[in-house]
């Protein structure tokens, strides 16, 4: 995330920076520029490196969350224990939709030659898909593992992108969500006044987010044919891992398509 998101609205209202711009800065903004710490205790389980200090990341500027040697922050840590832990994804042979890559991700798991793998984004002209969540260019059952991480909440109909992921999944198949989450919450926030990147901001915390998700989360994800539950980073690893790995609170969902 960039340190100064709301600096930029004058720019994005004004039309001079579009949306693809914007994730391209943002993703720029997470890759860490040669930065490097002394050997220590902290280390990151994506890329192996061991550092004194990881380095500050997001608008509030979170003290050891970016690992300086991929540029993974928390919620990608927890998400690579996850799916190394508790799935079958990096051991068996699979079909893998992955949406909007983090490349520290991308890179490991395309690297598996157990995996037939393929990237979509909308806007990244290198993903092996480009194509808008909604309406998908791709046939039933095409994946049997789906990751999607941080993306539902930057599109407006997120039910329709859900039913889309559930119907390219084959039945039997599996998919990872993470989105912003707060369990607290008995209602998903959206307010259709926030009409402005502005507004969104201001409401979601970035431009270009449309919602802020509760409890309801696993209604929807059932509703469209995605059943799951929730996993909480706080009883998925120890205190002692959290504290090795920098990894703050966060859930995922893991849904089977029935």
């Amino acid at each position: 995330m960039l340190s100064d998101l709301a600096a930029l609205i004058p720019r994005i209202e004004s039309g001079a920076l579009d949306e693809a711009a914007v994730y391209r800065l943002e993703r720029a903004a997470a890759t860490p520029a040669g930065a490097r710490t002394g050997p220590g205790v902290l280390q990151c389980p994506i890329c192996g490196l061991q550092a004194m200090r990881f380095l500050p990341f997001g608008l509030a500027g979170r003290r050891n969350a970016r690992c300086p040697g991929c540029g993974s922050v928390e919620r990608h840590r927890f998400l690579w224990l996850y799916l190394a832990w508790a799935t079958d994804l990096l051991r068996g042979r699979h079909a893998v939709l992955h949406t909007a890559p983090e490349p520290w991700l991308e890179a490991r798991l395309r690297a598996l030659p157990t995996l037939a793998y393929t990237s979509l984004d909308r806007f990244d002209p290198a993903a092996d898909l480009q194509a808008d969540l909604t309406d998908l260019p791709l046939p039933d059952g095409a994946f049997d593992r789906v990751i999607t991480s941080h993306v539902l909440e930057h599109v407006p109909d997120d039910r329709a992108a859900m039913r889309e992921l559930a119907r390219v999944l084959a039945p039997g198949g599996e998919a990872i969500v993470m989105v912003p989450y707060d369990p607290k919450r008995p209602a998903t926030y959206e307010d259709p006044s926030m009409d402005t990147p502005a507004r969104r901001l201001t409401a979601f915390g970035h431009p270009y987010h449309w919602r802020i998700y509760g409890a309801d989360l696993l209604d929807r994800l059932a509703e469209a044919g995605l059943p799951g539950r929730a996993i909480d980073s706080r009883r998925f690893l120890t205190p002692h891992q959290r504290r090795r790995w920098r990894i703050n609170r966060n859930h995922l969902i893991h849904c089977r398509r029935p």
